[in-house]
């Protein structure tokens, strides 16, 4: 939803539920919501950037559609607990609705994740990275080509220092070439599925939503390392089971990377985009490079350049600029 739509206690965007129809909020409420779910997408995005350290680790020892599907499986596996423990009904909440956005969107986060393999079997690290940070830029750009939605100054502003931040971060592109364009598709897909998000979530229940999604990435991703990724499927057991630091390095990122990275985040981003705009969720993964940075820094001894500091601080900046602004503009609003 557009930052612009606040008025008064009230929000109405025609286009926020898909279906033609007015959402009303209590403002106060929400914004107090927005605020929690800001603070734990930060916690996310977090998780993401550290665990970058330990997936990069795994891999030298599994293939990525075989550590994707273990760790999406251990995420379905975790919310599956929480609705046994919680006592909650899946199938009370199980509609068509839910299993066609579910599908749809489980399948953007798949291409994302199987484009972004692809690319980096012909660009490096730093282009991926920072190419996958453009998504940040695209979140606006497809609200308003698909949703008709004009972005505030402050979200423009802000996107652009993240970007900038970004760029500093990983070095910018050293060249554009097919696996660049690879990863680009990847960014897409990324930036359509949290604007897909914003738009339907709001009448559904995201818990079930997000179990939806990963259920079907873990179907895709199994059946992808089945074609692909034999020999890394069969030596599954033999590195989970086997002693040795491979065996806890797999271990921990795929538990980490399983339950927090996965499980957690996305019912983090489903529920939180129900009151948090596209835009501002964009902004807050662009933190992302900047704590894979960190962890690379502290976890695989990687040195961080003054240019990369400096990048670091555009990301902070851009983050912190749009929602102080907007949280101004929502204070502002609400007293009209």
């Amino acid at each position: 939803m557009g930052a612009d739509c606040l008025c008064h206690n009230a929000c109405l965007c025609p286009t926020a539920n898909g279906f033609g129809t007015s959402i009303e909020f209590d403002d106060s409420p929400m914004k107090r919501n927005s605020h929690f779910w800001a603070w734990l997408l930060l916690f996310v995005s977090f998780v993401w950037g550290i665990e970058f350290s330990l997936v990069h680790l795994s891999l030298e020892h599994m293939g990525p559609n075989t550590f994707n599907a273990l760790r999406f499986a251990i995420a379905v596996v975790s919310l599956l607990v929480w609705f046994f423990w919680s006592g909650k009904k899946i199938a009370q909440s199980l509609s068509t609705t839910v299993l066609k956005h579910g599908a749809v969107l489980g399948a953007l986060l798949y291409v994302g994740f199987i484009t972004q393999t692809i690319g980096l079997l012909s660009t490096t690290a730093s282009n991926a990275g920072f190419i996958t940070g453009l998504n940040c830029v695209m979140v606006p750009i497809v609200c308003w080509l698909w949703l008709k939605e004009k972005q505030a100054w402050y979200v423009w502003v802000g996107v652009a220092s993240a970007t900038l931040g970004t760029f500093l971060l990983t070095g910018g592109l050293s060249g554009f070439g097919i696996g660049e364009a690879w990863v680009m598709v990847c960014a897409l897909c990324f930036a359509v599925h949290i604007v897909y998000t914003g738009l339907y979530v709001k009448n559904t229940d995201a818990l079930v939503l997000t179990l939806v999604q990963l259920v079907v990435v873990t179907l895709l991703c199994t059946s992808t390392a089945l074609l692909f990724e034999r020999e890394s499927l069969a030596l599954i057991p033999e590195l989970l089971l086997a002693d040795g630091q491979g065996r806890s390095i797999a271990w921990l990122a795929l538990l980490v990377g399983g339950v927090l990275g996965t499980a957690l985040a996305y019912v983090a981003q489903t529920a939180g985009q129900q009151v948090l705009e596209p835009w501002r969720v964009a902004l807050i993964f662009s933190t992302e490079p900047l704590f894979a940075a960190f962890g690379g820094y502290h976890l695989l001894n990687e040195v961080l350049t003054p240019m990369a500091w400096l990048g670091a601080a555009f990301i902070i900046a851009g983050v912190l600029l749009a929602e102080l602004v907007s949280g101004d503009k929502s204070s502002a609003t609400s007293r009209c």
